[in-house]
């Protein structure tokens, strides 16, 4: 098979990767170092927004056992003081874009059948148990060179590539771009139990100079992960599983007993990459920025990142977006990432102050916060408070360019109940609000042969009027592929072809269309 784009790294955010860019009839190659699913330490926490981007794989269903969300208006994560008082509680709510806000994860289970689902997909070809040892960019292609279990000597080329092989990238190492920030200084001691019988909530005990963290996940397991001295001598530590147990009993008493599924000491670090591209080489999620996990931002970071890159180069690749809208993926996400960073940082100083009285004065103030209904909005850190909002890049200018497009239950012909992205092309999308009954009122000359056009009324209903409450009766609404809005037009704006074509930034040239079974 002829690939098109080379992905490098079989984790979760190279998997997502693979299948967005199969989903929009690319070949892809995946590259991965290990010969068998990675089953690990990883992540336990994500958001809705990358819910939300493994449904538009087709993977709402399959993985739905794999994340739990509690009640909503429940309690879904405390932060505790050194006496055990609650000074920050966190609810979870069901957000405008089809799911709760956040929801607590078994990341082993969604990496087997990521890669499960990636192995079915006819347009993905991997190759497991190959190490790259070369990548090299040439005018209109990328070369890389990776040996096999047989020692055996692979080349495989491609248009583009995407680097998703982790913190210590080997890409961005022969690429020789800096990896600029700091390593925290504290190491962490992190296990997942058995825990069959499991209730409560996701806990953060902030001591001075200690912090434990306890997070209750899918399929009865325990992550608990607890803040070490510097001098921690990790194999001494990993090797005593009589001090592992009582070093974690004061967060969960099933410490002391319960079987241990898996065991590390994490270094955690608050890195990103000075550049994320070079010519056709692309670096995502670990291997272009680092986050500490405090704010349980590290998956969907790298998870923003597929899903902003991927339909750029496949319409770069197919012929309907200009090269120049690659520009646009760094100047997209890293501001987001910047403040994922900080936000993570801060609240480390708050889950472990530096002294007792610290503790005691942000912690209090904290409190005292909290019971400002304003204020306890803004300090849930989820949802809007957390989301990105693009404010320049492949946009127009426009209220509500830059931010997602909400995702109501909607009825379609027949009284089909379905969510809206259901009815999403895979390339642009317009939606038409409002009254009408056919596109005769909307000048189709500025649709391009691949955009998807909906229109109210006629498509599909929205029986609650959220779309119209949001945006206002007459908008005409351009999507992208990643659920970002483009442009936000009213029933009064005049819409030229010009501007149409300028709103893509620009858009080549009679665009040719994949069969529908290129896109299976």
């Amino acid at each position: 098979m002829r690939h098109d784009v080379l992905v490098i790294g079989g984790g979760p955010v190279g998997l997502t990767c693979s299948l967005l860019l199969a989903q929009q009839g690319l070949r892809v190659a995946l590259i991965e170092k290990q010969s068998s699913n990675r089953l690990g330490l990883g992540a336990v926490a994500l958001d809705d927004e990358c819910l939300r981007i493994w449904q538009s794989c087709g993977l709402e269903q399959i993985l739905c056992d794999d994340w739990e969300a509690g009640e909503n208006g429940s309690v879904m994560c405390e932060y505790l003081d050194a006496r055990g008082r609650p000074f920050i509680q966190i609810n979870q709510h069901d957000s405008d874009l089809g799911y709760p806000h956040a929801v607590a994860i078994n990341l082993g289970c969604i990496i087997e059948k990521l890669r499960n689902h990636v192995d079915q997909h006819t347009s993905i070809e991997v190759f497991s148990g190959c190490k790259m040892s070369d990548i090299r960019e040439q005018e209109d292609r990328v070369t890389i060179k990776c040996k096999n279990l047989d020692n055996e000597t692979l080349s495989l080329n491609a248009s583009w590539a995407i680097a998703c092989d982790g913190s210590s990238s080997k890409t961005r190492e022969i690429l020789n771009i800096p990896f600029r920030g700091k390593t925290l200084k504290n190491p962490w001691l992190v296990v997942d139990f058995d825990d069959h019988n499991q209730n409560g909530h996701a806990q953060f005990r902030c001591f001075p100079n200690k912090a434990i963290v306890t997070v209750p996940m899918p399929h009865g397991t325990r992550r608990i992960e607890r803040m070490l001295d510097p001098d921690t001598v990790d194999a001494q530590l990993l090797d005593d599983e009589t001090q592992i147990r009582n070093l974690l009993l004061q967060a969960w008493d099933g410490a002391i007993s319960s079987p241990i599924r898996a065991k590390a000491i994490m270094r955690f670090h608050a890195r990103i990459a000075e550049r994320w591209r070079i010519g056709r080489i692309f670096l995502a999620g670990d291997a272009a920025h680092q986050t500490p996990p405090f704010a349980g931002q590290g998956l969907a970071t790298g998870l923003r990142d597929a899903s902003n890159l991927c339909f750029k180069i496949a319409g770069v690749h197919q012929g309907w977006l200009d090269e120049q809208v690659l520009d646009t993926y760094e100047l997209e996400r890293r501001p987001h990432q910047e403040k994922m960073i900080k936000l993570a940082l801060r609240l480390g100083s708050i889950m472990a102050p530096k002294s007792r009285l610290h503790a005691n004065c942000m912690h209090g103030t904290l409190r005292t916060l909290m019971m400002i209904p304003a204020v306890r909005t803004r300090l849930q850190l989820r949802g809007a408070g957390i989301r990105p909002r693009i404010r320049s890049g492949f946009l127009n200018t426009s209220k509500f360019s830059g931010s997602y497009l909400p995702q109501p239950w909607i009825n379609t012909e027949g009284s089909n109940r379905v969510r809206l992205d259901e009815l999403l092309g895979r390339r642009m999308t317009w939606i038409s609000l409002g009254n009408r009954r056919d596109y005769g009122a909307i000048n189709i000359s500025f649709l391009n042969p691949c955009d998807t056009l909906l229109v109210e009324n006629r498509d599909f209903q929205d029986p609650d009027l959220f779309l119209q409450r949001r945006f206002g009766e007459g908008s005409l609404l351009l999507i992208r592929p990643d659920r970002v809005i483009h442009t936000h037009y009213l029933q009064s704006d005049s819409i030229t072809i010009q501007e149409r074509i300028t709103t893509c930034a620009p858009l080549a040239s009679e665009p040719s269309c994949p069969s529908e079974s290129a896109l299976v």
